[in-house]
C-alpha cells in the first residue's frame, strides 16, 4: 500500500512511472500544428478526450506551459490542428515526437513521418495514420491544482480507413491502433465485445 506520503518518499522517476501506470493504457495521438513560420509541429499525446458529439468535440490535456510547448504556441497563432490517431505501423516514429527540437524544425520531416494535404484544408494530416481529424481550437481551461490546460477542440472533418459498423461504432482494433501509458510503454487493443446499453428501469 502506498500513502500520498510515501509515494512522496520514492524517487521522483519511479513516482512518475507509477502514477503514471494507474489509469492503464490510452489512446495515442500525434497533433499536428503549425508555427507562424510555417513550420508543421507533431507532438504525441496520450491524453485524449471525448468531451461531446452533437456537435462533435474533441479535448487534449495539456502540461505546464511553464516550459515552452510548441504545439500551445502554434496554437495561439493559427487555432487549427489535425488529430492523427497512433497504429502499430509507425508506433516508433510517433514515440519520437517526443523529442524537444527547435521551433524552426519539423518533427514529421526529421523523424519520417509523411504529410500529407488535402486542397483546401488548413493543415496536413499523417499519411500513416488510419484515422485522423480537422480541428479548431475553441477553448481552454486552466486547471489550478498543477497549471495543467484542457484545450478543447471542435472537429471539423474526420478520415478513418475502416468501415464503420451500421451504427456508426468504430472498430479501433481493426485499424491496428495502439495504446500507452507514461511516456515508453506501449499496448495493442483487443476488442472484447459490446454489451447492451443499461437504460435506468
Amino acid at each position: 500500500m502506498y500513502s500520498v506520503q510515501k509515494l512522496m518518499e520514492q524517487d521522483r522517476s519511479w513516482r512518475i512511472n507509477f502514477v503514471n501506470s494507474l489509469i492503464g493504457p490510452k489512446n495515442l495521438h500525434v497533433l499536428l500544428t503549425r508555427s507562424p513560420q510555417g513550420v508543421v509541429n507533431a507532438a504525441i499525446f496520450n491524453s485524449g478526450l471525448h468531451i461531446g458529439s452533437s456537435p462533435p468535440y474533441v479535448g487534449f490535456l495539456l502540461r505546464p506551459t511553464s516550459v515552452p510547448r510548441h504545439t500551445y504556441e502554434n496554437l495561439r497563432h493559427f487555432p487549427y490542428a489535425t488529430l492523427n490517431a497512433v497504429s502499430r505501423s509507425f508506433f516508433e516514429k510517433a514515440h519520437a515526437t517526443h523529442a524537444k527540437l527547435p521551433p524552426e524544425e519539423s518533427e514529421a520531416s526529421r523523424f519520417g513521418l509523411t504529410l500529407h494535404i488535402e486542397p483546401g484544408e488548413p493543415l496536413p494530416y499523417l499519411a500513416e495514420s488510419p484515422l485522423t481529424a480537422q480541428l479548431r481550437w475553441v477553448e481552454e481551461h486552466l486547471l489550478t491544482v498543477n497549471k495543467t490546460r484542457l484545450l478543447v477542440f471542435a472537429v471539423q472533418m474526420v478520415r478513418v480507413k475502416a468501415e464503420p459498423d451500421p451504427d456508426g461504432f468504430v472498430r479501433l482494433d481493426a485499424l491496428d491502433l495502439v495504446a500507452g501509458s507514461g511516456c515508453d510503454a506501449y499496448w495493442t487493443l483487443h476488442f472484447a465485445g459490446r454489451l447492451p446499453i443499461q437504460h435506468s428501469p
